[in-house]
Formats: C-alpha cells, sequence, structure tokens
C-alpha cells in the first residue's frame, strides 16, 4: 500500500473509499504512535496518522490549521470547528508529560494548559485519546493492571516497561541482544521504527483487549465529575480510540 502524505489528510488509496471509514489521527511522536494507529488499518478503516504534531496546545492548533485548509473545519463567528457532515473521524493524541518528577514542583500554568487544551478541542468537535502522564501508559496496560493510588511520572512508566521487557520469556535472538544491553531501556531501545514494528508491536496485538478493559476500569476510577485532567494521573483515553477503531473497523 502506497505511503499517505501526511500533509493530504483526506488522501485514500487503492481501496475502494465508499467502503472506508477514515480516522484521522494527529499524533505527538513520529514513531510508535504513528506506527501502532496504523496497524489497524484493514479493509474497513483507513488510518490517516500524522506524526510528529508537537504536544498539547500545539498539536491542537497544528491539528486546526490542516483540518481548515482541507476543508474539514471552519469558524463559525465564536471559534474553529469540525464541520457537521464529514464522514471523517477526527482524533487528536496528547501526552501530558510533566516537566517535573516533583509533582509538588509543577507549575499551575502547565497544569491548566493541558486542561485548555482537552475542553478547547472537545469545543471544536474533536475528538481527543489523551494520557495522563504518556503514551506509554497505554502500553504498560498491555502487561499489567496499574491501582490509581497516586499520580507518578512517565519515568515509572518507562522503568516499569524497561523491567518486563527483560523478563519477557520466548524472546527472538534479537530481541534478547536488545534486552540484554547493560545500558538497556525500554525508553531509548525502541525509538527505533523497525524496533518497535518487530518486538513492541506483536505483544500489544494479542493483548489489546486486556488493556482496554484496564484502561476503562482507571477512567472509572480515576476521572471523576470536576477534577480537573491534570488531576486525573494515571489515566489514559486511548481506549475509546481503540474501541472507536473497532466499531468500524471490526478486530483484524
Amino acid at each position: 500500500m502506497a505511503e499517505i502524505d501526511p500533509w493530504d489528510i483526506r488522501k485514500s488509496d487503492e481501496r475502494e473509499a465508499d467502503k472506508l471509514t477514515t480516522f484521522i489521527i494527529f499524533c505527538e511522536d513520529s514513531v510508535s504512535e504513528p506506527l501502532y494507529f496504523r496497524s489497524f488499518s484493514n479493509d474497513r478503516v483507513q488510518i490517516n496518522e500524522i506524526a510528529n504534531q508537537r504536544s498539547k496546545k500545539l498539536n491542537l492548533e497544528s491539528t486546526i490549521e490542516k483540518c481548515t485548509e482541507d476543508g474539514l473545519m471552519a469558524f463559525d463567528g465564536q471559534r474553529h470547528k469540525v464541520n457537521e457532515g464529514i464522514e471523517e473521524r477526527i482524533w487528536c493524541v496528547y501526552d501530558r508529560d510533566m516537566e517535573n518528577t516533583d509533582l509538588a514542583q509543577i507549575e499551575k500554568k502547565n497544569n491548566i494548559g493541558f486542561d485548555n487544551a482537552i475542553s478547547l478541542a472537545v469545543d471544536a468537535g474533536l475528538q481527543i485519546a489523551w494520557s495522563n502522564d504518556c503514551f506509554e501508559l497505554w502500553i504498560l496496560l498491555h502487561f499489567e493492571d496499574i491501582e490509581p493510588e497516586n499520580p507518578f511520572h512517565r519515568n515509572v512508566i518507562y522503568e516499569r516497561l524497561t523491567e518486563i521487557f527483560r523478563k519477557l520469556r520466548d524472546k527472538s535472538d534479537a530481541l534478547i541482544q536488545i534486552t540484554s544491553r547493560p545500558m538497556f531501556s525500554y525508553k531509548d531501545s525502541f525509538k527505533n521504527r523497525e524496533d518497535f514494528l518487530n518486538h513492541v508491536l506483536p505483544l500489544l496485538k494479542q493483548n489489546t483487549d486486556m488493556a482496554i478493559e484496564r484502561a476503562a476500569k482507571l477512567e472509572a476510577s480515576v476521572c471523576q465529575n470536576n477534577i480537573p485532567f491534570h488531576a486525573q494521573n494515571p489515566c489514559t483515553m486511548m481506549h475509546k480510540l481503540v474501541n472507536s477503531i473497532f466499531e468500524y473497523g471490526g478486530r483484524s
């Protein structure tokens, strides 16, 4: 299948357009998120992943700019908003990415920025799959439950994933070579496109239903009314995006 030009977000491919539901997903990073979402593409769902869109408010601004240029959004006199009647499903993927491991030292303006980026996107008619503190929380949920006792920084997630991959059974020779390195870490070792595709993605695919169940459990525990988004930690809305893809494309 031909590569999709990331600047042509409505572009189709050789599959019959009238049989496809198109998801346009604006991602923060350039490797794991785009590759993960693209893996759901099948004969019923087309995934147009727009990589490297930076974070939070900058992601939102980039989304609005590109969608307006492509006729998916317009200014209605008060705000930019998704046009009525469009068939594309537009999603933004945000991470909180807390700037300090000492949560007491985080500036209030950054928490407010995260909250506002979500609220403004929803007001514009966009779908949001946010994660607090990072997308890798969703990956971790494929391997284990997480108790929502205390908020934590993404470094905790990376450390746990590092430990899990070190202890995996039945590893391929290539994965053994990667995880046996003295300085092995999940964060640094799977930035490479091929390594993520070959060693991480297959493990996620076989545990998707469990990750959805665990993420929904976290949401029910953490995401209460009147609690700001930045305080809903640990939590991710990735299960809502994946469930939406399954709704239209099935479980391929």
